[in-house]
Order: C-alpha cells, then sequence, then structure tokens
C-alpha cells in the first residue's frame, strides 16, 4: 500500500503543472518565434519540477540517502584525460553517500593536468549542491596552480601532512 502524499507535496506540484498550462498556453497565442521558444522552455521547466516533486514525495524514506561522516577518497598516479572519466567516478561515488565532509588525499598524485581536475569541477558542483565540506590534502603546487586555474580555491580548502 503507498503512502499518501503530504499536500504541501500536491500544492506545490500543482502550482508547477499551472505555470506550464499558462506557459504553453502563452506559446500559443505569441506570434514572435523567439518567444514562443522562450514560453516551451518554461513549460518544460515547470513540468519538470513538478515532476522532480512528486517523486521526491512518493519516494520511500528509507530509498532517501541519509547523510553520514566524513569520507577520505585517496588519488593516485597521473590525473589527465585518460584517467579523469576513472576519477570522476571515484569522486561522485564517495559524494552519492552525501558525506559531511570529503577529504580528497592527493600525496600519490604525480601530476594533474587541467583536463584531469575537470573530475574535481564535477565534484565540487555535487558537494556544493549537497552541502559538503571538500578538503584537498598533501597536493603538489603543481596541482594546486591547475586547481587554481580552474577557479576550485573558492570552494575547497588545502592541507598539507
Amino acid at each position: 500500500m503507498t503512502r499518501p502524499l503530504p499536500h504541501r507535496h500536491l500544492l506545490t506540484a500543482a502550482a508547477w503543472l499551472l505555470a506550464c498550462t499558462l506557459a504553453t498556453a502563452a506559446a500559443l497565442h505569441i506570434t514572435p518565434a523567439w518567444a514562443k521558444i522562450l514560453c516551451l522552455i518554461a513549460a518544460a521547466t515547470a513540468l519538470r519540477t513538478a515532476a522532480k516533486t512528486l517523486w521526491t514525495a512518493a519516494r520511500p524514506a528509507s530509498r532517501r540517502v541519509k547523510p553520514q561522516g566524513p569520507t577520505a577518497v585517496h588519488l593516485r598516479g597521473e590525473i589527465s584525460a585518460a584517467t579523469a572519466s576513472r576519477t570522476t567516478r571515484r569522486l561522485t561515488d564517495a559524494l552519492a553517500t552525501r558525506p559531511t565532509a570529503l577529504d580528497i588525499d592527493m600525496s600519490r598524485v604525480e601530476i594533474l593536468t587541467s583536463d584531469g581536475a575537470m573530475a574535481f569541477l564535477t565534484a565540487a558542483r555535487i558537494a556544493h549542491q549537497q552541502g559538503t565540506d571538500v578538503t584537498v590534502r598533501n597536493a603538489s603546487p603543481q596541482a594546486r596552480a591547475t586547481l587554481h586555474t580552474l577557479g576550485l580555491d573558492r570552494i575547497q580548502h588545502y592541507h598539507n601532512e
């Protein structure tokens, strides 16, 4: 048996569906093509938000990921375009458990290229969305310079041990 959805989730979803309907109706009555496109984008966004609201409310609480304590990831070798996807996967897998903090140990990283550092951008975006603090430990001066070039200094902390 499914549990009933809370009224506030139903009201929120109904409001977004109303916004979707209004944007679609506006797209039918507006003449310039660019305005029609903007209305349809607004309608699609409202529909997606309504569906996401209902999906989140309908999921059983037991399946939602509960935050846990700090998590550590130890990286090693060369982080470049060839290994960026693997590094991204390791970092996002660690963030999937919604830790309170993510410690990235780079003491065994030999080189970090800008292509490889894109994995850190992905992880930083996810961490920021879920409120996870990111700390980079023992990064070489070269790795720090690469991360600095991408602007990650503002959202990560650095520690040397």
